[in-house]
């Protein structure tokens, strides 16, 4: 069979054929394949007889808005996929209704409209988003090009799907038949001379009987009087969000039932080239056999020419519950999606009828069960309770379309299952009838002998007349929401179009929502004008860290400027273990660490991989020069620093004894600031511009305040100033105290020096033998554990003043721009838990956006993020942190104070269960659409395992083998499920999602 495009200057239409042959199912009988003709012939074999029919479907023209079929107009919408998962009821009776808003608007007038839903599921082409992903990466490494094609050729070997819900309207006929449509009869738009023209001469003629297809024109006037119809529709639907079915989806929405199980292959997009007269385009080849039961699908490869084999067939929905309550577990559409184990298409032609005539046929309907009911009585007969159940139900859907003045609509619903073998398929029709019979006391009729009309109808446009009108439903228009059709699992990164211009792309695959993959980038939050800041919270042992670990490879992989705050080490040892391999596990591998000499004609211990140990720098901020952390040293100016350093030392000295010395510490500032504007002014006047007078000065030093301090006190107990040294001698005492102590002596050095700036992909500070806190309440932290928490405030005003760097040159492309960028905080708490570290936070999410740098916060307590959160939407801003990952919480009382990080109230019942029963590696998303949804972290890769291990226990067993240099050379883990011997010594294979 041939599907052909025929597109040229106005003409633009298409012409569809395809072969069946209705055999009587003995081997060797009823197949064919071949080109179409018109007409139909009869053959025998073995005795036995089978039927032909070459057929040629009427699609006449395509565009991005519209499309004829036959004599009929229709247009198409694509409806987005909304996740329903902790939704509560109100919310849930808003995603029902939604449909119901939207359909009764177009069924406002005096004419049946018809109308065509379809739940299909289009494998994802993972290729081209890894391409794509390559493509727009800042700086890839190759292993990161081969890292995004190998998960692409995971996703696919799962078989991975979209769900794709599409929504078809009947806009009318251009002939002005009389049928359905939206526009008042006669009111169509309509062109005299008619749609066709005839051939134009001889060479036409040639063509047509060529080709079996005869040149039709479309009027362009009467084709934009229908696109104007058709846009009509999609603002009266606008409320369902829908996006205009465009011709490359309705070619594959025309490919894919006589693909059955079988993928789609990417055949050249309609429209790629210039069209003329009589060109056409090869869409598709299919044959066909129409069994009893089932439809025998043959496509065959172009390159190989093997023949490739799907069955599918049709079940109807033949009985429903009499009455039947609105139930997110039950509705309909939803449970074939979510709750079968195999996928099962859904179609569902369905007409909407205005108000009188719904009214009159429902009165129709409760006149005749009436009368039924009367004319037992008069016979001596008792009606029985069946009959008088549905006079009762009659009579209140009468009363209901009285009160609410509301159309209807008459529909039949049809699920399509798929598989590679009859046994298979009769396996799942089982199994699909049993679980609708159970669980929705739904009953399922495979029609007999009707299969093929079945499998036309799932075509876009006019459906055959089908003999099965007896499982029609006559019903409001609102059943149609309650089976929530849209509901679905998808989540993650989702470009979206403002302003004609796409905002965002497709990420790196973090894991799975349901049977959909999810996607996540960092920087796609800002690319959308959202926030820059991403959370991971959850208490230890849930997964968190594998999560950050594993974007942090990927990131700082593809470019993106990398900085981690570091103090358990985790993220050193991720990259020392991809560096250095299984070394990781000598015993003299750590001290080398700690002294810098990795690497080096001092150490023992050399890279396998150089590469990657060459764009990679640890600092053990611990062990470095004094004075490393001095706020003058780390802030953007001198003013700030004058902030910085009061809040340093207020968090140092503690609130009670800061306010103690508070006022020597001002005055030593004000000191050693006025000195150091002095010499500004001084250098300016000698002729410096401001820029270089802010050059050649040396900035202000916290040593230098407290050296004013033990001046003034000195001064005090010379001059014999009692008063003062009441005030001065506790302000020297503590600050002297403090340039000595751990932590703190990094603020303070004579002439401090800045850290190196960072230059390499990933640059890991790491706070060796730090001690986080053990309260999240600032006020119940002893001395050392304030020393430890400010130092890490500091740190990570170090790393965002670090990453604010200008304009680069794009090594890829060229171009200048900015280098996307990337702060990891780990054990954020610590620093959120202080007023001061929650404004720093606001600053550095704040400025993320502008300069193209994302803070990554990933903690045990999420109660201060949900403050700064809530500052800013109390400030009139928008949300900074624009995606969450909630791991397992412990307690309700911590469940409950993550669920307002989610987007859901702190009371919200199914949120804080589901987060005190998530697994290790599940979390709860809530993504940059504020969407919500439960989603299983997948790692992909053995060596990806081994390297974002945190558990003392197992980590020396996966690290005990050297990652391959090469990610082409990586092992998959479901390869390690399928082969356990492939695993590690001691390692028990990690799950992968079973979809």
């Amino acid at each position: 069979m041939f599907m052909l495009i025929l597109l040229g200057a106005a003409v633009a239409f298409f012409v569809v054929a395809m072969i069946m042959a209705a055999g009587s199912g003995k081997k060797g009988q009823g197949q064919s394949q071949g080109r179409s003709q018109n007409r139909s012939r009869s053959s025998s074999g073995n005795g036995q007889s089978a039927r032909r029919e070459d057929l040629r479907l009427p699609y006449r023209y395509a565009d991005d808005m519209l499309f004829v079929h036959g004599d009929s107009v229709w247009t198409g919408l694509v409806l987005p996929t909304a996740i329903d998962e902790y939704l509560n009821a109100s919310e849930l009776q808003a995603m029902a209704e939604g449909p119901a808003r939207g359909l009764l608007n177009l069924a406002r007038g005096d004419r049946n409209v018809e109308c065509h839903y379809r739940k299909v599921y289009q494998p994802i082409t993972a290729l081209t988003w890894a391409e794509d992903l390559n493509a727009i990466a800042w700086e890839p490494t190759d292993n990161y090009k081969a890292y995004n094609l190998r998960k692409a050729e995971y996703q696919e070997r799962i078989g991975a799907k979209r769900e794709r819900n599409i929504l078809l309207v009947k806009l009318g006929s251009i002939k002005r038949n009389g049928g359905t449509g939206v526009l008042a009869d006669g009111a169509e738009p309509f062109d005299e001379p008619g749609l066709l023209s005839g051939a134009r001469g001889a060479a036409d003629q040639a063509v047509s009987t060529a080709t079996g297809v005869a040149d039709e024109y479309l009027s362009p006037s009467v084709l934009a009087e229908w696109t104007q119809v058709a846009i009509e529709v999609h603002e009266s639907l606008e409320g369902l969000k829908g996006t205009p079915l465009t011709r490359e989806e309705l070619v594959w929405l025309i490919r894919k039932p006589l693909h059955g199980d079988l993928p789609v292959p990417p055949e050249p997009v309609l429209g790629s080239r210039a069209w003329g007269p009589d060109q056409f385009d090869l869409v598709v080849d299919f044959s066909g056999e129409n069994r009893k039961t089932h439809i025998v699908l043959h496509q065959y490869d172009e390159v190989t020419g093997e023949q490739q084999t799907s069955y599918t067939t049709t079940l109807v929905a033949a009985n429903w519950p009499a009455e039947t309550r609105f139930r997110q577990s039950t509705a309909w559409a939803r449970y074939a999606a979510q709750h079968v184990d195999f996928p099962v298409e859904i179609d569902m032609r369905f007409t909407l009828i205005p108000y009188l005539k719904f009214k009159g046929r429902a009165d129709k309907i409760r006149g005749n069960l009436v009368d039924e009911m009367n004319d037992m009585a008069n016979s001596g007969r008792t009606p029985d309770t069946k009959l008088a159940g549905q006079v009762t139900r009659a009579q209140e859907l009468v009363d209901d379309i009285e009160e609410h003045k509301m159309p209807g609509m008459e529909a039949q619903i049809r699920f399509t299952i798929s598989a590679s073998d009859v046994k298979e398929l009769e396996r799942r029709r089982r199994v699909l009838e049993m679980q609708f019979k159970q669980d929705l006391k739904v009953t399922l009729l495979r029609p007999t002998r009707q299969q093929w009309r079945l499998l036309q109808s799932q075509l876009p446009g006019d459906a055959p007349k089908l003999p099965i009108a007896p499982y029609l439903r006559l019903q409001e228009v609102e059943q149609l929401g309650a089976g929530l059709p849209t509901a679905g699992t998808e989540l993650g990164d989702n470009p979206e179009q403002r302003s004609g211009k796409r905002l965002g792309w497709v990420g790196n695959l973090v894991g799975w929502a349901g049977k959909m993959p999810v996607h996540y980038s960092l920087h796609v939050g800002p690319a959308r004008n959202d926030g820059g800041g991403l959370a991971i919270v959850g208490a230890s042992g849930g997964g968190k860290s594998s999560l950050a670990l594993q974007k942090f490879y990927e990131e700082s992989e593809s470019g993106v400027r990398c900085l981690v705050i570091d103090p358990k080490t985790d993220f050193a040892q991720m990259c020392y273990y991809l560096a250095f391999g299984a070394q990781v596990n000598d015993p003299a591998f750590a001290s080398d660490a700690e002294q810098g000499l990795l690497g080096t004609e001092h150490s023992t211990f050399h890279p396998v991989n150089p590469e990657f140990w060459a764009e990679t720098e640890v600092v053990d901020l611990l062990k470095g020069q004094a004075g490393v952390l001095d706020p003058w040293v780390i802030a953007r100016d001198v003013p700030s620093g004058r902030l910085l350093a009061e809040s340093m030392l207020r968090g140092f000295l503690g609130d009670e004894d800061y306010q103690r010395v508070r006022l020597p510490v001002i005055e030593g500032m004000a000191t050693v600031i006025g000195r150091y504007n002095s010499a500004i002014r001084q250098a300016v006047d000698q002729g410096l511009t401001a820029r270089e007078a802010e050059q050649s000065v040396a900035r202000p030093t916290l040593w230098q305040v407290v050296d004013e301090v033990v001046a003034a006190y000195d001064h005090a107990v010379a001059t014999g100033d009692r008063e003062a040294m009441k005030d001065l001698k506790l302000a020297q005492m503590l600050l002297t105290e403090l340039r000595t102590l751990p932590y703190a002596r990094l603020s303070f050095a004579e002439h401090p020096q800045p850290l190196s700036s960072m230059r390499k992909r990933r640059t890991v500070i790491t706070l060796r033998g730090f001690q986080s806190p053990a309260s999240s309440d600032p006020r119940h932290w002893n001395p050392a554990e304030r020393l430890a928490a400010t130092a890490l405030m500091a740190v990570v005003e170090l790393g965002s003043q670090m990453l604010d760097v200008g304009y680069e040159k794009n090594p890829v492309t060229g171009e200048v721009g900015l280098r996307p960028k990337a702060l990891f905080v780990d054990e954020a708490y610590v620093v959120t838990a202080t007023e001061s570290g929650r404004d720093l936070m606001r600053r550095a999410l704040k400025q993320g956006r502008s300069y193209l740098a994302v803070t990554v916060l990933i903690t045990q307590q999420a109660i201060d993020l949900v403050q700064i959160e809530d500052s800013e939407a109390r400030s009139g801003g928008a949300n900074q942190i624009h995606t969450v990952f909630a791991f397992k919480q412990k307690s309700a009382q911590e469940a409950s104070l993550v669920a307002p990080l989610l987007g859901r109230p702190e009371n919200d019942p199914k949120v804080i269960a589901a987060l005190q029963e998530l697994r290790t590696g599940v979390c709860l998303q809530r993504d940059a659409d504020k969407r919500v949804g439960t989603v299983a972290v997948d790692l992909v890769f053995q060596e990806i395992l081994a390297a974002t291990d945190t558990n003392g226990t197992t980590r020396p067993a996966r690290q005990g083998i050297n990652p391959p240099v090469s990610v082409w050379d990586w092992t998959f883990l479901q390869e390690v499920q399928e082969d356990p011997a492939r695993a590690a010594p001691q390692e028990r294979p990690a799950e992968t999602p079973a979809l």
